[in-house]
Formats: structure tokens, C-alpha cells, sequence
């Protein structure tokens, strides 16, 4: 489990991650540039993720795993070349890449050795742990951040000195247990094939009503939380200018009281939701399944959001600094009991081919509300997080709280009576040690 929580660490250890935007602002580069950017690597996490998930569930977790932060490496040199945009544009295409290869991959591996070490009761409390650690990293890495913004020769060192984690996880993950190698029994079979046929299990499990909105009440949140985080950060630049006004600050060195506040405030973004993080199991331990759990913290989003919007309008910062505090401690809350949720329900051999579907199904509504979000937002960004909070409180009461139909997704799937759902959450005495 150490293992785990050390790759989450050093993984969230992206150094330029609090002021990239403002980077590629200071090369030169315009909001739409920018953005331009942003789409093609969501295009490209778009076409990988379903075929990366079939490649992990069919020739090995842990070697995609490993080609997964090759690419990441490969993205920090090209972005470390910079400012050319070409150089810009390859460092996308391998993120996206690398996002692809990672995403759900890891998650089922955490899965593998849960069920390996029966120990699957107690995974919203496992994975809230090493979701934590991830979040520490987070939070160290908005400090590092700072540092290195100040003494720097140049912002694209930054680029290079982040490679420096994701060797360390490449080399951590080189020493994970061979059984997470293990190819399913049509390893042997071609990629056509292969994706054809877990296109037809996908199709299989997702007759299950449950897990279909398990999915998409995921990624719709995910995609509106990532959504709005282009947006926030710099509204709170903006806000954080304000408060160098309001605290008679050097304009001369305004610049960079903002970068420090900025990377503090993630600081304790990050060291906050790290504790809810690790405390989802006993929130999840309030209700009598996983689903009423995490629709509430739909609904408590949505509310957040909207009390954003009120304070921007009305011009108070701190409510909205606080308030985009606590959007961030909800996000953490939710993942885990979700991730154990969906999990629960497909058979081990397909986890990270659903886990893959999930974040592929991120992508998709990413990019339908990104157009949308930006089009409110020129009207007024007060309004969009009214619409936003709003209309995610609306679907979540007629689309994911209604009771849909449950179907079994197979023999092979379905839940056993020892790990139902409301076993699921509950903090039993340990079997064994961990």
C-alpha cells in the first residue's frame, strides 16, 4: 500500500501545474492559443482512452503504466523547449497520451490487490488513503512551485525540473508485483479483435442502470468541477490583485505577491482535501448505500457554485476563495466512494476497460460544455456558475437520484452478498493486517 501512496505523490508533483496558464500568457500566447491546446489534448485522451484500457486489461497494467509516464516525461521536454508553439503542441499530444494511458489504469491495479489480499470491504477507506497521499503531493507541490518560480533562471526550467518525480514514479512502478502484469486469456488475440469484443462487453455492462449512472454522475461532476478550474484560476488571480490593493502591497512587486498567494492558497486547497480525502469511508458510512451519498454531494456542489456566483457578483473575494475551498474538499469526498462504487460492479479482468469509459466519458462532456461554459462566460461569469450550479442540482434530482431499473451485468459481475453495498462503506474489524 506504501507503494501506492508514493506513486500518488510524487505523480502530483507537476511543479509548472499552479501557473501554467500564466506561463504560456508570458510567452506570448493568447487565451485562444491556449485553449486551442487544450482541445487537442482532449481529442487525444478522447481516441486512447477506450484502446488504452483494453491494451492494460489485455497485455498488462503495470507495462502501460510504465509507457504511460514515458510519455509524460517526453511532454515536459518538449514543454521545457518552449516557447515555439510547435514544441507546445508535441508537449500536448504526449500529455494527452500519458493522461490516457494513466487514467483508470491504476485505480484497478489498487483494485487487483485489494481483491488479491481480500480486501475489498474496505476499499472507499484504501483508496480515500492513497488518494490523501496524491493530495499531499498536491499541496508540497504548490510550495515547490513558488520556490522555483523565484529562483529559476528561466519559467521552462520548471518543465525539466518536474521530470524529476515521474522518473522516481517510473522506477516505483518497475517494482510493482507481476501478478498486476498478467495478461487475460486473449492476450494473444490482435488489437482489432480485442477492441471489438470489450466494445461488446462495454456495451454488455452498461445494460446495468446502475452502473450507467454511476458513469456518468462521475464524469458529469468530474467534467464540470475540471470545467470551471480553467475558470477559477484566474478570477482568483484577479481576486488576489485586489487584495495586494486592498493590503497597500509594492505594486512593483505585484506579479509575484500574486504567484506566491496564488500557490500558497492551493497549499491548503490541497492539505484540506487531503483530510476528506482520507475521511470519505466515514462519511459513506452515514447512508445506507454509496449512491446517496455521492448524489448529495452533487447537490451540496451545485450549491457551493451557486454561492460562488453570489459573492463574485457582490465583489467578496474571501467567500469566494473560501467557497472554491470547499468545491475542492466535496471533489475529494466523492471520488473515492465512486471509484469503489464502480469497481464493485465489473469483474476484475475489465476494471480498467470501465475505469477507461469513465474518464473517456469525461472527455466527451469536457469538451460539449466547454464552448458552452466559455459563450456564459462572456456574458457574465457571475451567471455561469448560477446556470452550472443550477442545472447540475437539476440533473442530478431527474436524471441520477430516480430510481432506474437494476440489471444484472453477468454471473461473472455481479456484486456478491459479501460485498454489497451496504457492507460496502461500513468500517469492519480488520481481518488482517495491511
Amino acid at each position: 500500500m506504501w507503494k501506492f501512496q508514493l506513486y500518488g505523490f510524487f505523480k502530483n508533483l507537476q511543479f509548472f501545474e499552479p501557473f501554467i496558464i500564466l506561463i504560456f500568457i508570458g510567452w506570448g500566447y493568447s487565451l485562444f492559443q491556449i485553449g486551442i491546446l487544450v482541445l487537442i489534448q482532449q481529442i487525444i485522451i478522447f481516441v486512447l482512452e477506450i484502446p488504452s484500457g483494453v491494451l492494460a486489461d489485455n497485455f498488462g497494467k503495470k507495462t502501460e503504466l510504465l509507457v504511460c509516464f514515458t510519455f509524460y516525461i517526453a511532454s515536459f521536454i518538449f514543454y521545457f523547449l518552449g516557447p515555439n508553439f510547435i514544441f507546445l503542441l508535441l508537449g500536448t499530444i504526449f500529455y494527452g497520451s500519458g493522461e490516457a494511458f494513466r487514467s483508470g489504469t491504476h485505480k484497478a491495479m489498487e483494485l487487483d490487490w485489494m481483491e488479491k489480499n481480500d480486501l475489498l470491504e474496505y476499499k472507499a477507506l484504501i483508496y480515500g488513503q492513497t488518494r490523501s497521499w496524491s493530495l499531499y503531493g498536491s499541496a508540497l507541490n504548490s510550495i515547490f512551485a513558488i520556490v522555483f518560480v523565484f529562483i529559476l533562471p528561466a519559467d521552462n526550467w520548471i518543465f525539466l525540473i518536474a521530470t524529476i518525480p515521474f522518473l522516481l514514479d517510473f522506477a516505483l512502478i518497475a517494482t510493482y508485483p507481476k501478478y498486476m502484469n498478467k495478461p487475460t486469456p486473449d492476450a494473444q488475440s490482435n488489437l482489432p479483435v480485442l477492441l471489438k469484443e470489450s466494445i461488446k462487453n462495454i456495451g454488455d455492462m452498461l445494460k446495468s442502470d446502475e452502473l450507467r449512472k454511476s458513469i456518468l454522475s462521475s464524469s458529469s461532476y468530474d467534467a464540470i468541477f475540471k470545467g470551471l478550474k480553467d475558470y477559477i484560476q484566474p478570477i482568483m488571480t484577479f481576486l488576489i490583485v485586489y487584495l495586494c490593493v486592498d493590503l497597500q502591497l509594492d505594486e512593483s512587486n505585484q506579479e509575484n505577491y500574486t504567484k506566491l498567494i496564488l500557490g500558497l492558497l492551493y497549499a491548503i486547497f490541497y492539505i484540506l482535501s487531503s483530510f476528506s480525502s482520507r475521511n470519505a469511508y466515514r462519511f459513506s458510512n452515514l447512508f445506507s448505500d454509496s449512491p446517496s451519498a455521492y448524489n448529495l454531494l452533487f447537490d451540496l456542489f451545485g450549491a457551493a457554485l451557486i454561492i460562488i456566483g453570489g459573492f463574485y457578483m457582490i465583489g467578496f473575494s474571501w467567500g469566494v476563495i473560501f467557497f472554491y475551498l470547499i468545491i475542492y474538499m466535496f471533489y475529494n469526498l466523492r471520488r473515492p466512494i465512486l471509484v469503489g462504487h464502480i469497481g464493485n460492479q465489473v469483474p476484475s479482468e475489465k476494471r480498467a476497460t470501465i475505469l477507461s469509459v469513465e474518464a473517456q466519458s469525461k472527455s466527451i462532456i469536457t469538451a460539449i460544455l466547454a464552448p458552452i461554459f466559455g459563450l456564459i462566460a462572456d456574458i457574465s461569469i457571475p451567471l455561469l456558475f448560477f446556470v452550472i450550479g443550477g442545472g447540475g442540482i437539476l440533473v442530478n434530482w431527474l436524471y441520477f437520484r430516480k430510481d432506474g431499473k437494476k440489471s444484472k451485468i453477468n454471473s461473472e459481475s455481479t456484486e456478491s452478498d459479501e460485498f454489497n453495498e451496504v457492507k460496502e462503506f461500513n468500517e469492519p474489524k480488520p481481518k488482517k493486517s495491511t
